[in-house]
């Protein structure tokens, strides 16, 4: 679900699957006959489009066999069973001198302004940039849209984006608003790569960038190596020759194993090098720049084990974030966040028990789930808890771990008209009077929940292919009266926002669409009480 993959997808914890067909690396995709025979296995990165001939060889043979099944495999997908949240695991965080954070809403595609209160515990929804639709279009902040953007960068008064699954870099003017493409075609690069214009320059997955001065370092995942941006004119390689392999070295003898984030610390850019379970560290300030390996033994060597040096182990760490003399670090796998001190190599866990989950508190008994981005000012930290869909608040200073309380949250979804859309209820034919009838809908939570105190609710009306839009503050019951004078259907869009009853830690968002057909009679009823129950 969190790469929008809509087809099944089995999780061989215990290797099974791999072991069953011989896999000796990965990725590797294996071809099997409608018999249940390998037909074959190909190990590494490849176009889909190199096994079409294979597999139209495969479907012919069997079809004139008699041996192909061609009857639809159903199934709901899993991601359509889940709730609407604020947020869609967000996976990078970026924090400004004026108390702004700017989150990348991965999974709705957009990034989200963020203003904090003054205890950071709080935060209101200032602009979006995106339509939340995934895509590669510039220009103001509703119209343009991304395809899963992770990274920020800040320089001056432009944000800078690693457009990941656009394969790009986009820019965000932060006075104007606008977006626009800065590096990238928005196609998948393959091949060998030398220094060129940006907009002109394939790229592949960037995973993070990192602003100093005028030169946008990139962690550019797909390839395995460090680019760079060099003041919006030329982009190419900086470190790394394009191996997957841990191999310390100058710029080019230098392998990374798909590096997930950038961060400036002591005259060296810390790098997540999230396959092989890493902290590297690129010596800016050398004569003859190399990167070296602080924690990480390679692809095959991970797990959770804090310490000095070698004896190290993380899995699978995707951000990093350098403050006061330390490395935060996401331990993503691990559900942890550790701290690396760089002159020391010692490793030790901060926050998280190692078990998946969502529990404030102490930092010993806090709980994440899977986290990628993690950033740090004024004595707190920010995470982004991915698999949470949620920004976790850590205090240094009182060793406690907090969620974000968001506010704002209308801001995430405009009313938007999709006719195509079928509606999720239709209710029986209700006998109304002619004339004017008042619809009022009575919204039933789920227990432990309550609506939203600083968030409106939206009602959309179709009558008679005419819409309108009504807008309800907090506490108001959503009712309407409209003329009804013949046979019709009415359908009603509903969007509102429920959180937790206490803490206020979890926040949903209900959209729902229903229709009432409507029969007119001297008899009917002028009123008409609409029951809406919400089901988790």
């Amino acid at each position: 679900m969190r790469h929008g993959l809509d087809h099944p997808v089995v999780n061989d914890v215990n290797f099974q699957v791999w072991q069953s067909y011989a896999v000796k690396a990965w990725p590797t995709i294996v071809v099997i006959d409608p018999q249940g025979k390998i037909v074959h296995t190909q190990s590494g990165e490849i176009l889909a489009e190199e096994f079409a001939p294979q597999i139209e060889a495969l479907i012919n043979e069997f079809e004139v066999k008699g041996l192909l099944d061609r009857t639809p495999f159903d199934f709901l997908a899993e991601r359509m069973q889940e709730p609407l949240r604020p947020l869609d695991y967000p996976s990078k965080v970026l924090l400004t001198n004026k108390g702004l954070l700017y989150i990348a809403d991965t999974g709705h595609h957009r990034i989200l302004e963020v203003q904090l209160s003054e205890d950071g515990l709080k935060g209101k929804i200032v602009r979006v940039f995106g339509s939340g639709q995934p895509g590669l279009q510039d220009g103001p902040a509703t119209i343009a849209a991304f395809h899963g953007p992770h990274g920020l960068a800040l320089s001056g008064d432009t944000l800078y984006v690693a457009d990941t699954e656009n394969h790009a870099v986009r820019a965000i003017d932060l006075v104007s608003g606008l977006v626009r493409r800065v590096a990238g075609t928005g196609h998948k690069a393959h091949g060998r790569f030398t220094l060129g214009k940006p907009a002109e320059t394939p790229l592949r997955s960037p995973w993070a960038v990192l602003a100093i001065d005028d030169i946008v370092f990139i962690a550019m995942a797909g390839t395995h190596q460090i680019w760079a941006l060099f003041q919006e004119e030329q982009i190419g390689p900086f470190f790394g020759n394009g191996r997957e392999a841990l191999v310390d070295g100058d710029q080019m003898q230098s392998s990374f194993n798909q590096p997930s984030d950038l961060s400036l610390g002591m005259g060296h850019i810390f790098v997540a090098d999230a396959e092989a379970s890493a902290i590297r560290a690129i010596a800016l300030l050398d004569e003859k720049p190399r990167v070296v390996t602080l924690v990480g033994q390679g692809l095959f060597e991970f797990g959770d084990v804090d310490g000095m040096g070698g004896m190290v182990r993380l899995q699978h760490p995707t951000g990093l974030t350098f403050y006061e003399g330390l490395v935060y670090i996401a331990d993503s796998y691990n559900h942890k966040i550790k701290t690396l001190d760089p002159t020391t190599g010692q490793v030790k866990t901060l926050i998280g028990t190692g078990q998946p989950g969502h529990a404030d508190g102490p930092f010993t008994q806090a709980e994440l789930f899977e986290p990628e981005g993690v950033v740090a000012d004024q004595g707190r930290l920010y995470i982004a808890d991915t698999n949470n869909h949620l920004v976790r608040v850590a205090d240094l200073t009182t060793g406690i771990a907090h969620t974000l309380m968001l506010r704002g949250l209308e801001r995430l979804q405009p009313v938007t008209s999709d006719e195509a859309r079928p509606p999720d209820l239709r209710f029986e034919p209700l006998l109304v009077g002619p004339g004017q009838v008042t619809f009022s809908f009575d919204i039933d939570l789920p227990a432990g929940y309550k609506l939203n105190a600083e968030a409106p609710l939206i009602l959309r009306l179709t009558q008679n292919n005419a819409s309108s839009v009504h807008t309800f503050e907090p506490g108001q019951i959503p009712t309407v009266t409209l003329a009804v004078t013949s046979e019709q259907e009415l359908t009603f869009d509903l969007t509102f926002y429920y959180c937790e009853t206490e803490e206020e830690r979890l926040c949903l968002i209900h959209d729902t669409r229903f229709v009432l057909p409507c029969l007119t009679a001297e008899a009917g009823l002028p009123v008409v009480q609409v029951p809406y129950r919400v089901s988790l």
